[in-house]
């Protein structure tokens, strides 16, 4: 019984040319590790990405601006050919950044596309972003601008106003307990004893709440489970902050962005060699790098001098999150309809917690579910994506079940 005519699932985590979805703070991170990993070094490498940037961590358009920012680097620097490895939102904005200035650059990208953890598929006349989906802190980002330029449509998700349900009963504060959270953990102790104490003083009730609250405004945002994860994780910024989704997906933008650059697909890096004036990447030569792979690739390629040891204490203390998305297609809309399009589904142990019903914008009945760290190994482990898809459909079901049948729900919670 409803039985989905289409699916999609991502395996972010198994990705070879990105090992995760986006960056995280582990155990003693800190915005100054961020800062660190994104210093010029010897003026002739740089690492850029959203990895690299305190203000707007794990968001596409941080990634491109630190992009610029890097690029400006290496302007600074009288770089006369540079090369950008990663073809992603932070290597096309170096590269464009740069050739705009009249500055040589060749990108060497390891996929045989572009967009890096930007990614939109078709599923039938639909086309889904299966990586990056939004446009966050709309008035501040500068995709969001290029969108404009270009009449792309966009949609605002409300976040504030999930239809939600629980299994195990009503739900409601979910957004005061998790600022009561943040407001009342003990920040001097590692992230996971400071909540376990938090939670030791609370009411059966209340610690239920706020266990719900750790699940939707943490763990689904950080995308690891809290014993790793940094104190300083409490205050990134994720969803929530005037999103925009783009129903024809990223890749109108990416395609555009991508216009007139010099990109070599195909061309994974082992090694970047910055041992001398000329830098030796694959068979690239240049006198100035910026290298825009995803931490976790980072985490494995070979520095020739290695990275400095400031370099070294800021990787040590960020991490890939993981988060993986099924895109389910059906006949009908068969599930409640939320006014804002967005669903949260708790229970435990936490599964697919988050969803986003396409349906409207799209034209077609279309629900995109979220899942993140430790329950993405539960739910894919020895499973094919088929039996992946079918297994959230069953918690949507079950979502749908608790919000129809036993008035477990809450338009805000």
């Amino acid at each position: 019984m409803h039985r989905p005519t289409a699916w999609h699932v991502t395996h972010w985590s198994q990705d070879a040319f990105c090992r995760g979805a986006y960056s995280a703070l582990l155990p003693g991170g800190s915005l100054e590790h961020r800062r660190a990993l994104g210093e010029c070094l010897s003026g002739r490498l740089v690492i850029a990405g959203e990895a690299c940037n305190p203000h707007a961590p794990a968001m596409a358009h941080g990634a491109w601006d630190d992009g610029v920012r890097a690029a400006d680097l290496a302007i600074q620097n009288g770089a006369h050919r540079v090369i950008v490895i990663g073809a992603g939102c932070a290597g096309l904005a170096a590269a464009r950044h740069l050739r705009a200035h009249g500055v040589d650059c060749a990108v060497i990208e390891a996929r045989d596309r572009i967009g890096g953890r930007t990614f939109s598929v078709q599923l039938g006349s639909v086309t889904v972003d299966v990586g990056a989906a939004w446009l966050q802190q709309f008035a501040d980002n500068a995709l969001a601008r290029e969108a404009e330029r270009l009449g792309v449509r966009v949609e605002a998700t409300d976040f504030s106003q999930p239809l939600c349900a629980a299994s195990d009963g009503p739900i409601h504060g979910i957004d005061e307990a998790w600022q009561a959270l943040r407001q009342g953990v003990e920040r001097s102790t590692p992230l996971a004893e400071g909540v376990a104490r938090y939670l030791a003083g609370l009411e059966p009730d209340q610690a239920r709440i706020a266990r719900y609250a750790i699940d939707a405004n943490l763990i689904s945002e950080a995308c690891l489970a809290l014993d790793e994860l940094s104190v300083a994780s409490l205050d990134e910024e994720g969803v929530g902050n005037d999103d925009h989704f783009l129903p024809g997906g990223y890749s109108q933008l990416i395609e555009h962005l991508a216009d007139g650059i010099d990109i070599r697909l195909g061309q994974p890096v082992a090694q970047i060699d910055w041992r001398g004036s000329e830098l030796c990447i694959n068979a690239e030569r240049g006198d100035f790098c910026i290298c825009t792979v995803p931490l976790g690739v980072l985490k494995l390629l070979e520095f020739v001098p290695q990275l400095p040891q400031r370099q070294q204490e800021a990787l040590a203390h960020l991490g890939m999150g993981k988060l993986e998305k099924v895109v389910l297609q059906f006949d009908q809309r068969w599930w409640p309809r939320s006014p804002t399009g967005y669903l949260r589904w708790y229970d435990t142990p936490a599964n697919w917690i988050e969803w986003l019903d396409l349906t409207d914008a799209v034209g077609k009945p279309t629900v995109v579910g979220l899942i993140a760290a430790d329950a993405v190994e539960r739910q894919f482990a020895s499973r094919s994506d088929e039996e992946i898809a079918l297994a959230a459909r069953d918690a949507l079901k079950a979502w749908a079940w608790a919000v129809d049948h036993c008035g477990w729900r809450s338009r805000r919670a």
